[in-house]
């Protein structure tokens, strides 16, 4: 499909503050890649010249950006929205999630996922990295779906048994996908053993891949740590070499300033999860100290059983105004970096840098269309600041995954709405009444 999309603001995200952050221009994309970003309107003329099959979009009244990149989350737990709730994290994990988890077949997993995929799309969610067993049917989900999705395989003690053979099968079978990729998924230092977190480490070095791991979420986690091996979370996976490649470290709440200063020298990424941290009471993940060390930091809106919504426009607001309030600098984390964090930040965080996250020639075309013709988006003073403090999901219209149209008119057209929500319901009824 090739798609011109004209008359919009355009909002690329490779500019820094002090430049114009935002025009009125348009987009040419031929296929899965922007190949025009340009405000002069003989480069739309001549797009449209050379592809008149094009599809056009007037995006006037819109704002036309990168899609959000939702760095960490199990995409699956939509199906267990609301079950356990008000709860910490180990007690809420024992004693409600992985039972009824333990119970999940392929089917609820697949039918969990086009759930979770439906809400980021139709919020503006365009590439997802997830955590979670059956993830052969996470990924056959995304490409149905038609998000991008990066796909953690998770290692954990009682499921090594089969992991590796696992691993190898999913790899193989999406190993041509054009939106789904794999990553080595050690779920956390809590759950796995030091040989089978080493087992895990030597897979990622044969497959050539970067790992994504909770870590430090909870101070219990840190002082089980510290009586085991004398040592933090953070300096244990030193030690055990997952630094020596990319990581995507999620959560990162406790932390030493030790700690931040390894992931800063390893140029490790955070996943930053501020809703969930919240209602689980997991604590205030030191933003404002990791950004100013270096680390790269992204979003996530972790699992809907925990959040209990995968809306990364609330994630980039709570992230903003929760750095605020915990360090007492109206400064921190300001508009525009909580939107960086949304999406630059994300395609850093899994080596997809120059390629997501921004509209620029060359790009692969992931983009939304935001309305920003709404009461709560007026007066138009700060555009940046509307996105970020006032604008919600149910504002992204247009949302384009890899050149296709996929949500049109806030339609999605990958999927039936009424039917994914139905058999998610159905789903969790039989898991709950097991």
């Amino acid at each position: 499909m090739n798609i011109l999309i004209k008359g919009g603001t355009i909002l690329p995200m490779n500019r820094e503050d002090g430049d114009r952050l935002y025009f009125t221009g348009s987009v040419g994309i031929v296929g899965e890649r922007i190949v025009m970003v340009s405000d002069d309107k003989s480069q739309e003329e001549r797009f449209l010249s050379e592809h008149s099959d094009a599809t056009v979009i007037d995006a006037r009244g819109k704002v036309v950006m990168p899609g959000l990149i939702n760095t960490h989350t199990h995409v699956a737990m939509a199906i267990l929205r609301g079950v356990a709730d008000d709860m910490p994290l180990m007690e809420w994990l024992n004693d409600h999630i992985w039972p009824i988890e333990g119970r999940m077949a392929y089917k609820d997993v697949y039918d969990g996922s086009r759930l979770g995929m439906l809400e980021m799309l139709l919020g503006g969610t365009t590439t997802m990295v997830d955590m979670y067993p059956y993830n052969e049917a996470v990924a056959e989900a995304a490409e149905s779906a038609g998000i991008r999705a990066v796909v953690s395989p998770c290692s954990m003690d009682f499921r090594m048994a089969h992991f590796e053979q696992d691993w190898r099968n999913i790899h193989n079978r999406f190993r041509n996908s054009r939106t789904v990729s794999m990553i080595m998924g050690p779920h956390a230092i809590y759950t796995l053993s030091e040989e089978n977190l080493k087992r895990t480490i030597q897979l990622a070095e044969e497959l050539d891949c970067m790992y994504h791991i909770h870590v430090s979420e909870t101070q219990g986690e840190v002082d089980d740590c510290m009586k085991a091996h004398g040592m933090s979370p953070v300096e244990y996976l030193e030690k055990q070499g997952l630094f020596d490649r990319r990581v995507l470290a999620a959560h990162c709440v406790v932390m030493s300033d030790h700690d931040i200063e390894i992931l800063a020298r390893h140029g490790a990424s955070v996943a930053h999860n501020p809703q969930s941290n919240m209602k689980l009471a997991s604590g205030i993940a030191p933003v404002k100290k990791m950004i100013d060390a270096g680390v790269n930091v992204a979003l996530g809106t972790d699992g809907a059983s925990s959040n209990n919504d995968l809306d990364m426009w609330e994630e980039m607001r709570t992230a903003s105004l929760l750095q605020k309030v915990s360090t007492g600098d109206p400064c921190a984390v300001p508009a525009y970096s909580a939107l960086k964090m949304a999406t630059v930040n994300g395609a850093k965080a899994i080596g997809r840098e120059g390629e997501l996250g921004v509209i620029a020639e060359g790009a692969l075309a992931d983009i939304i269309l935001v309305d920003i013709e709404k009461p709560h988006m007026y007066p138009h003073t700060n555009l940046v600041s509307e996105l970020v403090y006032s604008s919600n999901a149910a504002d992204v219209e247009t949302v384009i995954v890899n050149g296709q149209i996929v949500v049109e008119g806030r339609k999605c057209l990958t999927m039936d709405e009424k039917e994914v929500c139905g058999t998610a319901q159905h789903d969790i009824d039989l898991l709950i009444s097991e």
